[in-house]
């Protein structure tokens, strides 16, 4: 007889359902903001700074709050947290008009979403067993990113019936009101602190594995030169597609996203993380070079789909591989440590790449996207052939 297949735990549908709600508010905003920017004046840099400033102190964020939740064993007032100073900078960005207010805001947001991830991620792993860990955090991913798919699209019937102005796109950040609060009312009511935490206690003298060392250097590297979010909109703008159907593109990418983010977490399981997020990083090296040197829409359609299964690829297997690497008292650590590298990588490359772009050109900025992609992905290579040695 067939093993049945593994269930998913409670905490981990109630967390999906959590960020689902939120990736709805957070992305009825992400892909409308670059264009509203631009509408109040600001640069390519300052657009880079800005999303930097976001992905940044989100990780520093990280640092903090995943030792602290080894410490305390408190993940779930660390979620609550987190997703609570989120939901009230999101629908604020409403009422800005100047970079200093938007980047404040967005920091504020990057605060609540450091908060939050690390312990989010340590509590995934927890209510879960090792074996299913690509399954359960791919799960987490498909649901999740459905309300990035959703909110989008929100953006853009407005943005259709409305038209593309300051006004309409106020509304859309005001809007993110409601998920914020649906979110946090699903952690205080349903989310539980899971067992494993409160039955273990950190051992300090375990370092941290190699693999994990390695595996965040080759990340890091890759990070450190990968074009953000904001640009990549700005440049299908560019090539000519119109400020309404931005949220339209950036629903199709994630979508792809979503749908592929649980079968290849259950693949990942089967065959292996490292392959999977490996591949991933050549795939985001091929679309960066294709953003450098094609104008085509259509073409850049095609690129946008390989940006989605770059993310399937990398990030529920990401999550996934750390959680297999470190042992569950050190979890928090590791994700905060992990996170936090790369964030500060995202701070510094976010801004440079937007530098280049505004002094250089848009090839240059892609092209070397390109090459840190390829770097990444060599190092990354690596770890899976000692792996594989090993084995």
């Amino acid at each position: 007889m067939s093993n049945p297949k593994p269930k998913i735990p409670r905490n981990v549908i109630i967390v999906a359902f959590v960020a689902l709600a939120s990736g709805f508010g957070q992305d009825l905003i992400t892909p409308v903001l670059p264009v509203f920017l631009a509408l109040i004046g600001i640069s390519h840099a300052g657009i880079g700074a800005i999303d930097g400033l976001l992905q940044g102190s989100t990780s520093i964020f990280r640092f903090v709050s995943g030792i602290l939740s080894d410490k305390f064993r408190q993940r779930k007032t660390f979620v609550f947290a987190g997703y609570a100073l989120s939901s009230i900078a999101r629908p604020l960005l409403a009422l800005a008009s100047s970079f200093g207010f938007v980047a404040a805001l967005r920091t504020i947001d990057g605060i609540g979403k450091g908060t939050k991830d690390a312990p989010r991620d340590a509590l995934i792993a927890d209510s879960s067993a090792k074996e299913v860990s690509g399954r359960v955090f791919g799960f987490h991913r498909l649901i999740d990113t459905a309300g990035s798919v959703l909110g989008p699209l929100l953006a853009a019937g407005l943005l259709f019936w409305l038209a593309a102005s300051l006004s309409t796109y106020r509304l859309i950040f005001a809007l993110a009101a409601v998920p914020g609060l649906i979110a946090l009312a699903l952690i205080f009511f349903g989310l539980r602190e899971p067992s494993a935490i409160e039955k273990t206690k950190v051992k300090s003298d375990q370092p941290l594995p190699w693999q994990f060392w390695l595996f965040t250097l080759g990340t890091t590297i890759a990070m450190l030169t990968k074009i953000n979010d904001s640009l990549f909109l700005i440049r299908a703008h560019d090539i000519g597609i119109s400020p309404a159907w931005i949220p339209v593109l950036f629903a199709g990418f994630t979508l792809i996203y979503a749908l592929l983010s649980y079968p290849i977490g259950v693949w990942s399981d089967r065959f292996g993380k490292l392959p999977f997020i490996t591949a991933g990083w050549l795939l985001l090296a091929i679309v960066e070079f294709g953003f450098a040197y094609e104008s085509n829409i259509i073409f850049a359609l095609i690129l946008f789909a390989g940006y989605g299964l770059f993310y399937a690829l990398t990030e529920g297997s990401g999550r996934a591989l750390i959680a297999d690497l470190v042992e569950p008292a050190k979890r928090g650590q590791a994700y905060a440590i992990f996170h936090t590298i790369v964030g500060l990588a995202i701070i510094a490359g976010g801004y440079s790449l937007g530098r280049i772009w505004d002094a250089w050109s848009v090839r240059a900025a892609f092209n070397i996207s390109a090459i840190g992609s390829l770097i990444g992905f060599a190092v990354l290579a690596v770890m899976l052939l000692k792996h594989r040695r090993r084995a």
